[in-house]
């Protein structure tokens, strides 16, 4: 009689995953050291600069108030209060410039100024490349030699019009019709300035309207030669993001192109959406349509999801933690990684985190979808780890944010947030030039990593795969219908402002559109207007 054996309980598979991950990392850290291969010299000046306590302040300060800063006399104001802040652990002739810099910038603004503004510039230019045309197509090659493929985003933020829309539009529409392009990410936010929640349906309609012809442009070439990845920064751009991205590839016109989606993992909201886009996406297979792509990152955005949320009084929408987000991102993983779940999806495994990447790994060769894996970086960051780490994994795919000189304003939200994740000790860049077999800030990450995992684990155990809910419940429509309270016989509460009517969420958008259902002409006569305003006759 044959024993079969058992299958492996979630605890057992998770601690053999979690050591095998721990043992992979060591050795892609010993390759690396047998490489010889150093980290970009502006990388190791950046890490230098913000190794120091007021490393951080001085280089947002420095790329926000002077490079950014048009008036150059008022950068030159700028330098000259920053020059206190130049950290000791600078390079000694860039601390010196700086520092001469700064009390001379007011006498000679048009001379320091700009001087300055380059040499600021050279060092994060590691990070973004040149978008005009010729400098363009020489970094792309000197990219691309080292073996990788790259996935192109022309900076910009949220647009102020249609003019800058269409102008954003047509600059990536550009790009993709490049022999040297095959891939470009793009956001709504970035092609559409029109954009209104208390209209969901109208706004899908319009932004679909707008991509439509970049699409169906890019689906008419050969199969797997054009690629548009659809990215977003806030979370209120993450319905609007699916839902605009399942309507275009619902359209009878792109049935099979494959294009890819971003879902950030650091929202409690991104296990729903990935089952919600999977579900999707083996639909359309089974219809005889094309795949889909879906990038899973962290997210990089959480200060700003926390000023929102502070501002208008709402509950933060992401993790309540860094560990949270670490778990929940594994967990996206572990759900996700199965043949039948991804027999419609491809996945692409982005970050720096060498635990998480070794997790993917061989959680993906453990379940056999490592062909539907794609593992990805920024450009610019842990680039001395990317030889060992694609010899293991395959090609990587290099992020590549691209701007022109004249434009650099535009690079400025997404240079402070990568300064912000170098800079943090909570966040695995920040030691990843100490980073090394055994050593400190090898144990620490370690630590973090088996924290993380037991975490999932806890969460798998007691949730299984039901998705977390997300952090913003508000509900108009149920508030206008709960009783009032009877405050008689108790003490009132402190007061506190009325938290701002989230448009992003469905129960609220439901609720606006009643309202303006509701005032009919016939409604507004019945209502009855007071004789008079103030208890004065």
């Amino acid at each position: 009689m044959t024993e079969t054996t058992a299958a492996p309980t979630l605890s057992e598979e998770l601690d053999r995953l979690t050591d095998a991950a721990t043992e992979k990392v060591d050795h892609w850290l010993k390759l690396t050291q047998q490489s010889g291969v150093k980290p970009h010299e502006s990388a190791q000046l950046l890490s230098a600069v913000l190794s120091h306590p007021t490393g951080l302040e001085f280089t947002v300060g420095f790329v926000d108030r002077v490079i950014r800063t048009e008036d150059t006399k008022a950068a030159a104001k700028a330098l000259s209060e920053l020059g206190e802040l130049a950290p000791e652990t600078m390079n000694k002739l860039d601390l010196a410039q700086i520092q001469a810099g700064s009390k001379l910038g007011r006498l000679l603004p048009n001379i320091v100024v700009p001087a300055a503004r380059q040499r600021m510039r050279s060092m994060v230019g590691h990070m973004v490349i040149d978008a005009r045309d010729k400098q363009f197509g020489k970094a792309v090659s000197r990219i691309t030699k080292q073996g990788n493929r790259l996935n192109i985003n022309l900076l910009g933020e949220a647009v102020l019009g249609e003019v800058e829309a269409d102008r954003h539009l047509e600059d990536t529409v550009r790009l993709l019709r490049r022999d040297d392009t095959d891939y470009v990410s793009i956001k709504v936010s970035s092609i559409a300035s029109q954009i209104s929640m208390w209209g969901f349906e109208e706004t899908v309609d319009y932004v679909v309207q707008r991509l439509v012809p970049l699409y169906t442009e890019t689906a008419k070439q050969p199969a797997g030669t054009k690629f548009i990845n659809l990215d977003m920064e806030e979370y209120a751009d993450l319905r609007l993001t699916i839902e605009v991205f399942k309507r275009l590839l619902s359209m009878e016109e792109l049935k099979h192109y494959e294009a890819g989606i971003v879902i950030q993992a650091y929202l409690p909201d991104a296990l729903g959406a990935v089952q919600e886009l999977t579900e999707f996406a083996n639909t359309r297979v089974d219809d005889g349509g094309a795949g889909i792509k879906i990038r899973l990152v962290k997210g990089a955005n959480l200060p700003m999801e926390h000023v929102h949320a502070e501002i208008r009084g709402w509950d933060q929408a992401t993790c309540e933690s860094k560990e949270a987000t670490d778990a929940n991102y594994k967990r996206v993983l572990h759900w996700l990684l199965t043949q039948e779940r991804m027999k419609g999806v491809r996945l692409g495994v982005a970050g720096h985190n060498l635990f998480d990447l070794a997790f993917a790994h061989l959680l993906g060769a453990e379940r056999g979808v490592s062909q539907n894996l794609d593992f990805e970086m920024l450009q610019g960051m842990a680039a001395e780890q990317q030889g060992p780490i694609s010899d293991d994994v395959g090609q990587l795919l290099l992020y590549v944010p691209a701007v022109r000189p004249e434009e650099f304003d535009v690079a400025i939200s997404y240079l402070v947030r990568r300064l912000e994740e170098n800079a943090s000790s909570e966040n695995f860049m920040s030691g990843i030039f100490e980073l090394a077999p055994g050593n400190e800030i090898f144990h620490r990450e370690e630590n973090r990593f088996r924290s993380s995992v037991d975490t999932l684990e806890e969460i798998i155990a007691e949730h299984g795969d039901t998705p977390p809910g997300p952090n913003h419940t508000q509900n108009r429509a149920a508030e206008a219908e709960a009783e009032p309270r009877d405050f008689t016989d108790e003490k009132l509460p402190a007061f506190v402002n009325e938290p701002d009517t989230d448009p992003t969420l469905e129960a609220n958008q439901q609720w606006g559109r009643a309202a303006i259902e509701r005032a009919t002409q016939q409604w507004l006569g019945e209502q009855a207007l007071p004789q008079q305003i103030s208890a004065e006759a």
